[in-house]
């Protein structure tokens, strides 16, 4: 799962918002790989992207994107990148944001036998056309360093009640305030989400025949 090493023993951060108190943010737990993906499952199961990579009912859809997702997890724990979620009362997991420093190592970790094993699930040819979506998505990337913000999923049950806008905040107070920090979405409605937040337009590319927007927060600091 894409977090540092710090995933092993999360502790819930400080937050002055009461009426936030019943949902921390922490730091993403190994253990937490299962709930994890079956959230970004959920969140991601109608991403028009999705649904190009995998053109498969919504049942059937979601359980193979959970099995994707828990190999995504579980590369990006092993690579030490920063990941947080927010939990609810009882630590069940609600939402996660995924992010890549620039600056630090990615080395290129990764459970071999757990992908071959995860691979069954997902299916080859769903397994093709993510590799594919996933070499367009890193052509289009800028060629200056940045804090990439890969992956922001909220559970559909707690959408729209500003855990999204939590994690990004999180991401952007975590982030080199000399670096851009960079996103894409193949949604166009969460433009106006991140442009909250200051992102910009960046432009526009096409992966899989799906329209995908690209979008920069500018450095704050020289």
């Amino acid at each position: 799962m894409q977090s540092g090493r710090a995933l092993e023993g999360a502790r819930p951060m400080t937050n002055s918002a009461p009426a936030e108190s019943a949902h921390q943010i922490a730091v993403l737990r190994w253990q937490d790989e299962h709930s994890v993906a079956a959230v970004l499952a959920r969140a991601f199961v109608d991403d028009p992207l999705v649904i190009a990579i995998c053109d498969a009912p919504t049942p059937e859809r979601e359980l193979r994107m959970r099995w994707s997702f828990r190999i995504a997890l579980r590369s990006h724990w092993l690579s030490r990148q920063p990941a947080w979620i927010v939990a609810d009362a009882d630590g069940t997991p609600c939402s996660v944001v995924l992010a890549t420093r620039a600056r630090m190592p990615v080395p290129s970790h990764s459970d071999t036998l757990f992908a071959l094993r995860g691979l069954r699930h997902v299916g080859v040819r769903t397994a093709l056309r993510g590799i594919k979506a996933a070499q367009v998505i890193a052509s289009h990337a800028p060629p200056q360093p940045f804090t990439y913000l890969r992956t922001l999923g909220v559970d559909p049950a707690h959408q729209r009640s500003g855990m999204g806008s939590r994690l990004v905040r999180q991401v952007i107070r975590g982030s080199p305030p000399e670096l851009a920090i960079y996103l894409e979405t193949a949604k166009e409605e969460n433009l106006a989400f991140y442009g909250r937040h200051g992102f910009e337009p960046a432009g526009e590319f096409r992966c899989l025949e799906v329209p995908v927007w690209r979008l920069i927060r500018q450095p704050t600091a020289d």
